[in-house]
C-alpha cells in the first residue's frame, strides 16, 4: 500500500475531484471532510443521509437494524456521487467505507465518469476512538452515539486499505 502520511490537507487531495474517506467511527472523517469544504468540496455524508431519511430515532434501533438502514443509504450515496460528478462538482464522501467492496463500488462510479478518486485513510487506535466517541451526545448526524460493543464490532470487521489501494494516511 502506498501510504503518504499527512497532517494537513495534501496538495494532491485538495486538487482531487473526489476524495473517499475511510476510517472507523471517531477517526476524524467528518472533521477532515469539513476542512475540505474550504477547497470547494461538497460533502456527501452517510450519517447525515441516514439521519435525514430515518430521523435520529434510528440510532435507538438494534444494531442489525441500523446496519440495514445504512445499507439502504449506500444506494443514495452512489446516486448522489454520480449526480455530483455529472455536474462537475468536487466531492468528499464522508463514510466509514469499512469494506473493500464499498470502496471498489465508489471507485467504479468515479472511473465510469473519467475521475480517479483519492482514498484518504484515517487510522486511529481503539483507545483514541473510544475517547472521541465517549463525548458524543446524539444531538445530530455528526454526533451519533456509538456503544463500546458497536465500536469493538467496527474494529473487528474493518478492512483497512489493501496493498493495491493507494491511500493518503492522515
Amino acid at each position: 500500500m502506498a501510504f503518504l502520511m499527512e497532517k494537513e490537507i495534501a496538495p494532491s487531495v485538495a486538487a482531487a475531484r473526489v476524495v473517499l474517506l475511510c476510517g472507523i467511527s471517531g477517526s476524524g472523517k467528518t472533521v477532515y471532510a469539513r476542512r475540505l469544504g474550504a477547497y470547494g468540496f461538497r460533502r456527501i455524508s452517510s450519517d447525515a443521509m441516514a439521519w435525514a431519511r430515518y430521523g435520529g430515532d434510528f440510532t435507538a434501533q438494534p444494531w442489525d437494524v441500523q446496519k440495514a438502514l445504512f445499507a439502504d443509504v449506500n444506494g443514495d450515496i452512489d446516486r448522489e456521487l454520480d449526480t455530483a460528478l455529472c455536474a462537475g462538482e468536487k466531492v468528499v464522501v464522508d463514510s466509514t467505507l469499512c469494506k473493500r467492496f464499498r470502496r471498489d463500488r465508489l471507485r467504479a462510479i468515479c472511473r465510469s465518469r473519467g475521475v480517479e478518486p483519492v482514498l484518504v485513510y484515517l487510522p486511529a487506535s481503539y483507545q483514541t476512538l473510544q475517547s472521541r466517541l465517549s463525548g458524543r451526545c446524539g444531538t445530530g448526524p455528526d454526533d451519533i452515539i456509538i456503544s463500546d460493543s458497536q465500536l469493538r464490532g467496527f474494529c473487528g470487521g474493518f478492512e483497512p486499505p489493501a496493498l493495491d489501494e493507494p491511500a493518503v494516511v492522515v
